[in-house]
């Protein structure tokens, strides 16, 4: 809707987080609404300044070529994990990534239901891959950004030779919904050593764990560096958990996924 659009819009320009207005006026909608404000300002409070100019600049729109040579089902995935700063962050990465990318990229933005569809929409607009909201039960394809809808953990099964989505409304974990870690590790299940995992700026520890269980499978663990982060608290806390291979500033992430696949090949 028209609402999320300029939410993101404003995200891209610099806002660092975003307050819903309770859908009434009743003591729980308040009480949720003033938790999410102190949540919103607690991460506004720990922004550096110096960030601030850097997100100024609007990103721009890009006429998307012809579609990949490579269709079909994906062998090969990168998980991108993200929260306070991420939606700036993902317009950084996303279309920076080449449309013959050998592998489909699984995006989770802490964000609630409402906001992730016009996060996938704008990212569309400015990729070469094309980028849609994930769905319950479609197929992971090679060259496909699928972003994790708001309000659903997003999980990977496996149905014969094909990697599922699969959404669920499982409890939050790390008080978001969709969290990172379910995904990471259903990734590193399934996918093993032909997993990728990034994460980027955010507050909290959510991915740090599932990273680990990415690099332990044999992935790559890749993570933002502390200082092109709006806050470092997810990045840091990945390298703590000893799940990091290459520690990059943003402006080289989208570099450090396509190497890592480059180097890595087809497993």
């Amino acid at each position: 809707g028209r609402a999320g659009d300029l939410t993101i819009r404003a995200l891209e320009l610099g806002a660092v987080e975003f307050v819903r207005k309770p859908a009434d006026a009743a003591s729980a909608g308040l009480s949720t609404a003033r938790e999410q404000l102190l949540s919103a300002l607690r991460a506004a409070s720990a922004v550096s300044p110096r960030h601030v100019g850097a997100l100024a600049q609007a990103a721009r729109e890009t006429r998307r070529g012809p579609p990949a040579p490579r269709t079909g089902a994906a062998s090969r995935v990168v998980v991108i994990a993200a929260s306070t700063g991420g939606p700036r962050a993902l317009t950084q990465v996303i279309p920076a990534l080449p449309r013959t990318l050998d592998a489909a990229v699984l995006v989770v933005q802490h964000m609630p239901a409402g906001f992730t569809r016009s996060l996938a929409e704008r990212l569309d607009m400015q990729s070469q891959l094309p980028v849609s909201e994930a769905r319950d039960g479609e197929c992971v394809m090679h060259g496909h950004v699928y972003i994790a809808p708001g309000g659903f953990h997003m999980r990977i099964r496996r149905e014969g030779e094909n990697r599922i989505i699969a959404l669920d409304s499982a409890p939050s974990i790390w008080g978001v919904r969709p969290a990172a870690d379910p995904t990471f590790r259903t990734v590193a299940e399934h996918f093993g050593a032909n997993a990728i995992g990034v994460v980027l700026t955010g507050m909290g520890r959510d991915g740090a764990a599932g990273l680990r269980a990415v690099h332990d499978a044999g992935g790559v663990g890749i993570a933002q560096d502390r200082e092109s982060s709006i806050i470092p608290g997810m990045p840091q806390a990945a390298v703590a958990m000893g799940g990091v291979d290459h520690v990059v500033p943003l402006d080289g992430i989208a570099g450090a996924i396509t190497q890592s696949l480059a180097e890595r090949g087809a497993m």
